[in-house]
């Protein structure tokens, strides 16, 4: 008899009747339908897309799901962004989820949910506003395609993490944002949150089937160097992030529409010089062991033997990368002496980690502005252990990158932070590069309870932006090891982790242009490709750099966005010939006016393909000027095309190497032959 009902259920599944529809918002490009199955149906231009539903937990593992719980109300309304609304109430048991569904005039969609506990305060770590159930042929075929591909966002930069254009894999996740595309034809679905003050969000294909994924604020895992659970989120009403869905025919071109949709919520820290920085960094050239003869000389070199090398106003900056230790007065009079002359002076701090990650924590914190914090500063009473993110059980969290976190939200930390700033900006400091920040995101027991991480992270950012911003100067701030969200701290942000002058370290480089060019000038001014090492790191311990890969590196970086920062040893101090080979090789690409120009643009290029590993391919058209950019990646010599039309190029026209020479002429596809490890960047005219 069992085994009759249950056969019977399962028969009743399969011929039930499709579902009908409750109520649409629609917008002339896009609609929504509310379905009585407890999901909903994205349509764009007539055609249905995707279905979704939305579901949540509670602390103590009550859940409600659209699908199951029962719709007490809904409601549709307009408001004054050109949407239309409508907000569905779910019930089951005592939890309430309310879900508002919003379709735009330029076809994208919005989800954010709500939940609600009708006898306690509601406690939650996971909210998923947008998940999307097993695909069916109603919907776009793509999502029920095994060669799909989800483009794969790491949480920051840290560790040499990189993006990566994956098949469905259940489990796999991308932070923050993504895009499911066919890599063929590039079109797809983007998918990514909209707001990043309390919740750390992914997108990840679900564990029962790897064709579905869920949209859920609340991760928290290796990928954001987190041991502990996300902290909860209580209130009478807890808020999801809000998640934006939209239809892409290339989603080249969605990326950058969802960084247009963040910068018109959040814009980018201003830059109103609006000029790409050009100058010098230590830490490739020198590491721990630069001394201020080293700044001086490096200066020295810039404003005499590279006329070329500067921003429009033949301005440089001169960085000095983790200088601990240094005299103040000695670096005041060196800054002082480079503004003399019309140049800049750069620093770094990492205000929300301490180094030393092993054995016992030392009595004052190194802070990054040549001297240790002294107590009177502080007025610590002696408890610095304080500082130390701790675990639930007073544990102090582990090590990320060898450096341990600090807690950001105790008020000794705000105390720091701001002297710390303070102190930079009286040395006259114009370029502020902050590393560690994903530090300050770590969930733990922070000071202030209730804080996330990602809560914290926007303290921090929030009490870095006011000090800065006080200077009553403009000082650029280039976010080094951070996550890509938020971004409201930095004019610039690394695209990668330490990066040097070899073909990998280019391939590297053109990993993050490959998948991350849209933050360029949406969410950042610039992207950061790092110092460039044009003959010798003293870091990476793989020796000298050919010639070849120099200019490889060297285009790299002028096609990303850009900051531009030399970092070999020009002297005075070190083996002489490894200064005369860095100083020689750095006129050789440093002076190169066409290829300067190109970086003084602060465009990034656009790359031709998304696919696995990372394109050779990338393209630009600026003001009715078109240019390609082309990388070899293997050490032999190499033919290397690709169809104009696919790189937005002229199908038609005729190229030469932007340094002049002979034109070539093409119909449809773009052809050069390159040397190992070699590059070159074309300019392109149309027929």
């Amino acid at each position: 008899m069992e085994n009759k009902q249950a056969l019977q259920a399962l028969l009743a599944a399969l011929h039930k009747e499709p579902p009908s529809v409750l109520t649409e918002v629609q917008t002339k490009k896009a609609k929504i339908a509310i379905l009585d199955n407890g999901l909903f149906a994205y349509s764009l231009k007539g055609e249905q897309i995707c279905k979704g539903y939305a579901t949540a937990k509670t602390l103590d593992g009550r859940e409600i799901d659209t699908r199951r719980a029962e719709l007490i109300s809904k409601e549709v309304v307009s408001d004054e962004m050109d949407c239309i609304c409508v907000r569905l109430l779910y019930q089951e048991g005592r939890l309430q989820l309310r879900q508002e569904l919003a379709v735009y005039e330029n076809g994208a969609a919005t989800s954010q949910i709500f939940l609600h506990d009708e006898k306690e305060l509601t406690n939650t770590r996971y909210l998923v506003p947008f998940a999307t159930p097993y695909p069916d042929k109603e919907g776009k075929e793509l999502f029920l395609s095994l060669d799909q591909k989800m483009l794969l966002v790491p949480y920051d930069n840290d560790m040499w993490s990189r993006y990566e254009s994956a098949v469905p894999a259940c489990g796999r996740k991308s932070y923050d944002v993504t895009a499911i595309y066919d890599e063929n034809s590039l079109e797809g679905l983007v998918v990514g949150a909209l707001e990043f003050e309390v919740w750390k969000n992914a997108i990840q294909w679900v564990a029962h089937d790897a064709r579905s994924f869920i949209a859920y604020c609340g991760v928290a895992d290796v990928g954001t160097h987190d041991c502990c659970l996300h902290a909860p989120v209580s209130g009478e009403w807890v808020a999801s992030a809000p998640f934006v869905f939209f239809w892409s025919e290339d989603i080249r071109v969605g990326m950058e529409k969802y960084g247009d949709m963040c910068a018109s919520l959040m814009p980018a820290r201003a830059w109103k010089k609006r000029k790409v920085p050009f100058g010098w960094n230590s830490y490739s050239a020198l590491g721990l062991g630069l001394k201020l003869s080293h700044w001086q000389e490096a200066g020295d070199f810039m404003k005499e033997e590279l006329p070329d090398y500067c921003d429009e106003d033949g301005v440089t900056y001169v960085n000095l990368d983790g200088a601990f230790g240094l005299d103040s007065r000695e670096i005041k009079r060196t800054i002082e002496n480079l503004h003399a002359r019309g140049q800049k002076a750069g620093w770094y701090a990492n205000p929300c980690n301490w180094f030393p990650a092993g054995g016992d924590m030392p009595v004052n914190l190194v802070v990054g502005a040549g001297e240790a914090v002294s107590e009177e500063i502080l007025d610590v009473d002696g408890n610095i252990g304080d500082l130390f993110l701790k675990d639930h059980q007073g544990n102090v969290m582990p090590a990320a990158d060898g450096t341990v976190p600090l807690d950001v939200t105790h008020p000794m930390w705000e105390k720091m932070a701001r002297a710390t700033i303070r102190r930079l900006v009286a040395l006259g400091v114009d370029y502020l590069k902050l590393d560690f920040l994903s530090h300050g995101s770590v969930e733990g027991a922070h000071y202030q309870k209730e804080y996330t991480g990602r809560m914290a992270l926007n303290l921090a950012y929030r009490i870095l932006s006011e000090e800065i911003d006080a200077a009553g100067r403009e000082i650029f701030v280039s976010l080094s090891i951070a996550p890509l969200f938020p971004y409201f701290l930095g004019n610039a942000r690394r695209s990668c982790c330490d990066t040097f002058g070899h073909h990998e370290d280019v391939r590297y480089v053109l990993n993050a242009l490959n998948f991350a060019w849209w933050t360029n000038g949406k969410i950042y001014q610039y992207n950061d490709p790092d110092h460039v090492p044009l003959y010798l790191s003293v870091i990476d311990g793989r020796g000298a750099t050919t010639e070849a890969e120099a200019r490889s590196r060297y285009y790299a970086s002028a096609i990303s966005g850009t900051v531009m920062m030399l970092s070999d040893n020009y002297g005075p101090e070190g083996d002489a010939e490894v200064i005369r080979m860095s100083q020689e090789r750095t006129k050789q690409f440093a002076n190169d006016s066409k290829v300067n120009a190109i970086a003084r643009l602060g465009k990034a290029f656009v790359p031709v393909e998304l696919k696995d590993g990372t394109t050779p391919f990338y393209t630009l058209s600026h003001e009715g000027k078109h240019y390609a950019a082309i990388f070899n990646f293997s050490g032999e010599r190499q033919t290397l095309s690709f169809r104009a039309e696919r790189g937005r190029l002229p199908v038609k026209g005729s190229f030469c190497d932007i340094h002049g020479g002979e034109k070539t002429v093409y119909d449809g596809v773009i052809s050069v032959t390159l040397e190992g490890f070699d590059a070159v960047l074309l300019e392109i005219e149309a027929k």
